[in-house]
């Protein structure tokens, strides 16, 4: 898949991609890093079957679903403990 092809599905999946967080060297070498929650960076190389990237980018949003719901347990226990 090319760079464009990578983006264009991860953006459809609903993880976020800013090209000023990428590394213009890593675009140039056809890899794309995406923005998950909080801090999470999920990379993409272009150079993978597009089986792999399905199957990367399925991994990627449970991480991503994970984390946020980590993050939502964590906000609802500090205002229980105020």
């Amino acid at each position: 898949m090319t760079n464009e092809e990578i983006i264009k599905l991860g953006r459809r999946l609903g993880i976020g991609f800013n090209e000023a967080d990428n590394y213009i060297d890593m675009l140039a070498r056809n890899t794309v890093l995406f923005n998950g929650i909080n801090g999470q960076r999920f990379l993409f190389e272009g150079s993978w079957s597009d089986d792999e990237i399905y199957s990367q980018m399925g991994k990627a949003l449970i991480l991503m679903g994970e984390r946020k719901k980590k993050m939502e347990i964590d906000r609802v226990l500090n205002i229980l403990s105020d």
